[in-house]
């Protein structure tokens, strides 16, 4: 019995999925399965036995000590968000320019994007040393007059770790703007200059509405970024100066601890968060359905 055209396209269509969904649930939705029973267990690694402990695991996290400082730290991450989607914008407008050599620029902020994370660390683990250049800087411009611990001292080590994941992330949304702004077309521009509207007006009435879908974008994945912040913390402090965040914590639960079960348990909480953050960025940022 031969098939219809309509159910042949179908199936054409199906069969190009098949090798996607069971790469997708083999290492996506089954270790996320795997993970939320997990939470509800007490895992030994060396023995490999499962032992069913019920809430006990979200108990013990809610009475940690450390959970708590790593949800504050992982909430003071989020300042990094507005300051660094402020300062892509500014510089995609910069960028954007029609000027000879914009496009060496563009590549000079982009490069810290493409430099590995272990480079990065060592290189601002170098300028935040008590005898690294930061240091050096300042105490020759008079600014300070003993050094800093960047690093170590409790009060600024997590603002230390920051400041690199600005200066990080600062060239990818950057070209991510870029993109928006150079889709809005310039006859809106030339429109609005013969109208008599000046560059503050342009940018506030014109640039800043029709890059909404692109901030929703960077906002999002900046959000989700900060919250998940890791490899800062690892490599620069590793967890110390109380600069733990939660998934430096749930890192440590499983692979320093061995406490599998609370890292799962962590990790469900965690992952709550993340979706309670991403729908307040659809929120604030996504269509209202407002007429143009």
């Amino acid at each position: 019995m031969f098939l219809s055209r309509k159910a042949q396209k179908y199936l054409i269509a199906f069969s190009f999925l098949i090798i996607p969904l069971i790469l997708l649930g083999i290492f996506t939705y089954y270790p996320i399965v795997r993970g939320i029973v997990l939470s509800f267990a007490d895992y030994n690694m060396l023995r490999r036995t499962t032992k069913w402990v019920g809430f006990e695991n979200y108990k013990y996290l809610f009475n940690y000590k450390y959970f708590y400082i790593a949800l504050g730290n992982s909430f003071k991450y989020l300042i990094v968000v507005p300051f660094i989607q402020f300062f892509s914008i500014l510089l995609a407008v910069l960028v954007n320019q029609k000027i000879p050599g914009i496009k060496f620029f563009r590549t000079l902020f982009y490069i810290p994007v493409i430099t590995g994370a272990v480079i990065v660390s060592i290189a601002w683990r170098w300028i935040y040393d008590v005898d690294g250049l930061l240091n050096f800087m300042l105490l020759n411009l008079g600014i300070i007059k003993e050094p800093i611990l960047w690093l170590s001292d409790k009060r600024i080590a997590l603002f230390s770790a920051m400041f690199v994941t600005f200066w990080r992330g600062l060239g990818y949304y950057m070209v991510i703007y870029l993109a928006g702004l150079q889709n809005i077309p310039s006859e809106l521009y030339e429109a609005a200059m013969i109208d008599g509207a000046n560059k503050k007006q342009i940018f506030w009435k014109i640039t800043i509405p029709l890059l909404r879908p692109t901030m929703l974008l960077c906002f999002l994945l900046s959000t989700l970024s900060a919250l998940k912040v890791f490899e800062e913390v690892y490599l620069l402090t590793q967890g110390g100066a109380q600069t733990t965040t939660l998934l430096y914590e749930m890192y440590d639960l499983a692979f320093n601890r061995y406490q599998f079960g609370r890292s799962a348990a962590l990790s469900v909480i965690f992952s709550g968060i993340l979706i309670v953050f991403a729908l307040l960025n659809f929120k604030f940022f996504g269509y209202r359905g407002e007429k143009s």
